[in-house]
Protein backbone atom coordinates (compact mmCIF):
# COMPACT_ATOMS: atom_id res chain seq x y z
CA UNK A 1 0.00 0.00 0.00
CA UNK A 2 2.94 2.23 0.95
CA UNK A 3 4.52 1.90 -2.32
CA UNK A 4 1.19 2.41 -4.50
CA UNK A 5 0.88 5.55 -2.43
CA UNK A 6 4.40 6.92 -3.34
CA UNK A 7 4.20 5.93 -7.09
CA UNK A 8 0.48 7.71 -7.10
CA UNK A 9 0.92 10.60 -5.27
CA UNK A 10 4.48 11.54 -7.22
CA UNK A 11 2.47 11.34 -10.48
CA UNK A 12 -0.59 13.54 -9.23
CA UNK A 13 1.97 15.96 -8.01
CA UNK A 14 3.37 16.79 -10.92
CA UNK A 15 -0.01 16.42 -13.19
CA UNK A 16 -0.80 19.38 -11.31
CA UNK A 17 -2.61 17.91 -8.27
CA UNK A 18 0.84 19.44 -6.27
CA UNK A 19 0.75 18.82 -2.47
CA UNK A 20 -2.84 18.44 -2.38
CA UNK A 21 -1.79 14.84 -3.51
CA UNK A 22 -0.24 13.64 -0.14
CA UNK A 23 -3.59 13.51 1.21
CA UNK A 24 -6.32 12.95 -1.38
CA UNK A 25 -4.36 9.67 -2.74
CA UNK A 26 -4.57 7.61 0.68
CA UNK A 27 -8.49 8.86 0.56
CA UNK A 28 -9.25 7.52 -3.46
CA UNK A 29 -7.74 4.39 -2.27
CA UNK A 30 -10.48 4.13 0.37
CA UNK A 31 -13.08 4.87 -1.72
CA UNK A 32 -12.04 2.51 -4.36
CA UNK A 33 -12.03 -0.31 -1.73
CA UNK A 34 -15.17 1.59 -0.48
CA UNK A 35 -17.02 0.95 -3.64
CA UNK A 36 -15.58 -2.79 -4.17
CA UNK A 37 -17.11 -3.49 -0.70
CA UNK A 38 -20.63 -2.09 -2.07
CA UNK A 39 -20.80 -4.35 -4.87
CA UNK A 40 -19.36 -7.56 -3.43
CA UNK A 41 -22.33 -6.84 -0.65
CA UNK A 42 -24.38 -8.22 -3.39
CA UNK A 43 -21.87 -10.70 -4.61
CA UNK A 44 -20.76 -8.84 -7.79
CA UNK A 45 -17.44 -7.58 -8.36
CA UNK A 46 -15.56 -4.65 -10.07
CA UNK A 47 -14.17 -4.83 -13.54
CA UNK A 48 -10.32 -3.93 -13.04
CA UNK A 49 -10.92 -0.88 -15.16
CA UNK A 50 -13.42 -0.13 -13.20
CA UNK A 51 -11.43 -0.31 -9.90
CA UNK A 52 -8.84 2.10 -11.67
CA UNK A 53 -11.23 4.36 -12.70
CA UNK A 54 -12.60 4.51 -9.02
CA UNK A 55 -9.47 6.05 -8.11
CA UNK A 56 -9.21 8.15 -10.87
CA UNK A 57 -12.47 9.70 -10.06
CA UNK A 58 -12.14 10.17 -5.94
CA UNK A 59 -8.49 11.64 -7.56
CA UNK A 60 -10.45 14.36 -9.61
CA UNK A 61 -13.21 15.42 -7.26
CA UNK A 62 -10.13 15.97 -4.80
CA UNK A 63 -7.66 17.50 -7.24
CA UNK A 64 -9.79 18.99 -10.11
CA UNK A 65 -6.17 20.95 -11.31
CA UNK A 66 -5.23 17.19 -12.32
CA UNK A 67 -4.18 17.70 -16.06
CA UNK A 68 -4.83 13.49 -17.02
CA UNK A 69 -2.94 12.50 -19.72
CA UNK A 70 -1.65 8.74 -21.20
CA UNK A 71 1.89 8.81 -18.71
CA UNK A 72 -0.36 9.83 -15.40
CA UNK A 73 -2.99 7.06 -16.36
CA UNK A 74 -0.20 4.33 -17.50
CA UNK A 75 1.71 5.04 -13.55
CA UNK A 76 -2.71 4.95 -12.30
CA UNK A 77 -2.93 1.24 -13.44
CA UNK A 78 0.36 0.05 -12.90
CA UNK A 79 -0.05 1.08 -9.17
CA UNK A 80 -3.39 -0.29 -8.73
CA UNK A 81 -2.66 -3.79 -10.78
CA UNK A 82 1.23 -4.28 -10.34
CA UNK A 83 0.92 -5.30 -6.08
CA UNK A 84 0.71 -8.64 -6.71
CA UNK A 85 4.70 -8.71 -8.50
CA UNK A 86 5.62 -6.55 -5.59
CA UNK A 87 4.77 -9.01 -2.84
CA UNK A 88 3.48 -11.67 -4.50
CA UNK A 89 0.78 -14.52 -2.53
CA UNK A 90 2.22 -16.77 -0.11
CA UNK A 91 2.46 -20.38 -1.18
CA UNK A 92 0.67 -22.43 1.18
CA UNK A 93 3.18 -25.21 2.79
CA UNK A 94 2.17 -28.80 0.95
CA UNK A 95 0.48 -27.33 -2.71
CA UNK A 96 2.78 -28.43 -4.68
CA UNK A 97 2.97 -32.33 -3.91
CA UNK A 98 -1.26 -32.41 -3.57
CA UNK A 99 -1.46 -30.46 -7.06
CA UNK A 100 0.96 -32.92 -8.33
CA UNK A 101 -0.62 -36.15 -7.20
CA UNK A 102 -4.21 -34.76 -8.38
CA UNK A 103 -3.12 -34.20 -11.81
CA UNK A 104 -1.62 -37.37 -12.03
CA UNK A 105 -4.76 -38.61 -11.80
CA UNK A 106 -5.99 -36.87 -14.73
CA UNK A 107 -7.86 -34.41 -13.06
CA UNK A 108 -8.29 -30.48 -14.67
CA UNK A 109 -8.05 -27.73 -12.30
CA UNK A 110 -9.39 -24.14 -11.80
CA UNK A 111 -8.61 -21.50 -9.64
CA UNK A 112 -11.53 -19.44 -8.55
CA UNK A 113 -10.83 -16.58 -6.45
CA UNK A 114 -12.04 -13.20 -5.03
CA UNK A 115 -10.01 -10.29 -6.17
CA UNK A 116 -8.39 -7.69 -3.65
CA UNK A 117 -7.91 -3.99 -5.28
CA UNK A 118 -4.94 -5.78 -8.09
CA UNK A 119 -6.89 -7.34 -10.99
CA UNK A 120 -6.68 -11.11 -11.11
CA UNK A 121 -4.69 -11.41 -14.29
CA UNK A 122 -1.93 -10.16 -12.06
CA UNK A 123 -2.34 -12.01 -9.37
CA UNK A 124 -2.40 -15.17 -12.48
CA UNK A 125 0.90 -13.79 -13.64
CA UNK A 126 2.99 -13.93 -10.20
CA UNK A 127 1.64 -17.90 -9.79
CA UNK A 128 2.32 -18.39 -13.50
CA UNK A 129 5.91 -17.06 -12.67
CA UNK A 130 6.18 -19.53 -9.61
CA UNK A 131 5.39 -22.20 -11.85
CA UNK A 132 1.41 -23.07 -11.46
CA UNK A 133 0.92 -23.08 -14.80
CA UNK A 134 1.65 -26.57 -14.89
CA UNK A 135 -1.02 -27.66 -12.76
CA UNK A 136 -3.74 -24.73 -13.47
CA UNK A 137 -5.89 -25.09 -16.57
CA UNK A 138 -8.14 -22.38 -15.87
CA UNK A 139 -7.84 -19.11 -13.98
CA UNK A 140 -11.43 -18.00 -12.78
CA UNK A 141 -11.42 -14.43 -11.12
CA UNK A 142 -13.89 -12.29 -9.33
CA UNK A 143 -13.02 -9.26 -11.44
CA UNK A 144 -12.89 -10.96 -14.48
CA UNK A 145 -16.52 -12.55 -14.35
CA UNK A 146 -18.09 -9.94 -12.25
CA UNK A 147 -19.18 -11.92 -9.98
CA UNK A 148 -17.95 -12.29 -6.10
CA UNK A 149 -18.10 -15.45 -4.24
CA UNK A 150 -20.25 -16.82 -2.50
CA UNK A 151 -22.54 -15.48 -5.86
CA UNK A 152 -22.90 -18.24 -8.14
CA UNK A 153 -21.55 -16.58 -11.57
CA UNK A 154 -18.36 -17.30 -10.37
CA UNK A 155 -19.11 -21.16 -9.81
CA UNK A 156 -20.76 -21.33 -13.39
CA UNK A 157 -17.75 -20.10 -15.21
CA UNK A 158 -15.54 -22.71 -13.35
CA UNK A 159 -17.44 -25.50 -14.14
CA UNK A 160 -17.72 -24.26 -17.75
CA UNK A 161 -14.12 -23.37 -18.42
CA UNK A 162 -13.79 -26.96 -16.94
CA UNK A 163 -16.04 -28.64 -18.94
CA UNK A 164 -18.14 -30.65 -15.72
CA UNK A 165 -21.06 -30.47 -14.35
CA UNK A 166 -21.11 -29.78 -10.45
CA UNK A 167 -21.78 -33.11 -9.37
CA UNK A 168 -18.27 -33.83 -11.15
CA UNK A 169 -16.57 -31.35 -9.48
CA UNK A 170 -15.19 -30.61 -5.80
CA UNK A 171 -14.41 -27.08 -4.25
CA UNK A 172 -11.44 -26.51 -2.24
CA UNK A 173 -11.32 -23.34 -0.23
CA UNK A 174 -10.15 -22.09 3.67
CA UNK A 175 -13.45 -19.40 4.00
CA UNK A 176 -16.98 -20.82 5.24
CA UNK A 177 -19.18 -18.32 3.47
CA UNK A 178 -17.31 -17.53 0.16
CA UNK A 179 -16.31 -21.08 -0.69
CA UNK A 180 -18.12 -23.40 1.29
CA UNK A 181 -21.34 -22.18 1.12
CA UNK A 182 -21.09 -20.87 -2.42
CA UNK A 183 -19.56 -24.76 -3.55
CA UNK A 184 -23.05 -25.73 -1.74
CA UNK A 185 -25.41 -23.67 -3.50
CA UNK A 186 -23.93 -24.32 -6.63
CA UNK A 187 -24.43 -28.13 -5.88
CA UNK A 188 -20.97 -29.32 -6.32
CA UNK A 189 -20.21 -32.78 -5.35
CA UNK A 190 -18.14 -32.04 -2.52
CA UNK A 191 -16.93 -29.42 -0.51
CA UNK A 192 -13.10 -29.06 1.00
CA UNK A 193 -12.45 -26.62 3.76
CA UNK A 194 -8.82 -26.06 4.92
CA UNK A 195 -7.71 -24.75 7.64
CA UNK A 196 -8.62 -23.34 10.72
CA UNK A 197 -12.11 -20.79 9.99
CA UNK A 198 -14.62 -21.95 11.57
CA UNK A 199 -19.04 -20.92 11.06
CA UNK A 200 -21.19 -23.85 13.00
CA UNK A 201 -23.76 -22.76 10.49
CA UNK A 202 -21.96 -23.56 7.37
CA UNK A 203 -20.36 -27.33 7.72
CA UNK A 204 -18.05 -28.78 4.53
CA UNK A 205 -18.06 -32.00 3.60
CA UNK A 206 -14.17 -32.55 4.40
CA UNK A 207 -12.46 -30.43 6.80
CA UNK A 208 -8.89 -30.72 6.67
CA UNK A 209 -6.21 -28.61 9.16
CA UNK A 210 -3.86 -28.10 5.98
CA UNK A 211 -3.82 -29.08 2.48
CA UNK A 212 -1.53 -32.18 3.06
CA UNK A 213 -4.09 -35.27 2.78
CA UNK A 214 -6.19 -33.58 0.37
CA UNK A 215 -5.79 -36.42 -2.44
CA UNK A 216 -6.17 -38.77 0.22
CA UNK A 217 -9.14 -37.36 1.38
CA UNK A 218 -10.81 -37.43 -1.76
CA UNK A 219 -10.25 -40.63 -2.67
CA UNK A 220 -11.62 -41.70 0.77
CA UNK A 221 -14.20 -40.19 -0.02
CA UNK A 222 -15.11 -42.19 -3.24
CA UNK A 223 -14.22 -38.60 -5.29
CA UNK A 224 -10.84 -39.84 -6.49
CA UNK A 225 -9.97 -43.29 -7.70
CA UNK A 226 -7.45 -45.07 -5.77
CA UNK A 227 -5.04 -45.30 -8.53
CA UNK A 228 -3.79 -42.22 -11.25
Amino acid sequence: MQRRERMLRTAYEQAGAGDAAAEAVPVAIRDAIQELVAAHQSNVDLSGEDRINAVRRSMLRQCPNTVESPELLTVLAEAIGESASWEPPEIISGVEAELDCLKQHGLRLAVVSNTGLAPGRRVEAALVARGFDRWIDHWIWSDEVLSWKPGQAIFTAALDALDVTAKQAAFVGDTPEADILGARHADFAASVQVGGKRDPSILPDIHLPSLAGLSGALQDAGLLHPDP
